[in-house]
């Protein structure tokens, strides 16, 4: 029998939100199960997996211009003349979009 001086110490641990605390995921707002997936060059991009949720996600914070929810990457596109983008898809409405990498 538990009584109310044997307190319970299964409490989950709170989120972090200071200096140096994982990126929460956009889509589920996990911060505990994030994953590096790919670093293209780790001071511009780095990619980002939930593993709660199984979505990608990079630090840019793209949204979709339609909807405003936020734009699950997809992978990296060359256009011939143009050069690097990021393409995501919007996980509210299904837009796709992509965004230029600046030429470092």
């Amino acid at each position: 029998m538990c009584g109310p001086e044997q307190a319970s110490n299964s409490a989950p641990p709170l989120d972090d939100a200071g200096e140096g605390a994982p990126i929460p995921c956009p889509f589920c707002g996990c911060r505990h199960h994030i994953e590096d997936a790919i670093a293209i060059d780790p001071e511009t991009h780095s990619i980002h997996q939930c593993l709660r949720c199984g979505l990608r996600f990079d630090d840019r914070r793209a949204v979709c211009s339609r909807c405003g929810s936020p734009g699950e990457f997809l992978g990296n596109v060359i256009v011939p003349g143009r050069g690097l983008y990021v393409q995501y898809r919007c996980h509210g409405c299904g837009h796709g979009f992509m965004i230029r990498i600046a030429d470092g």
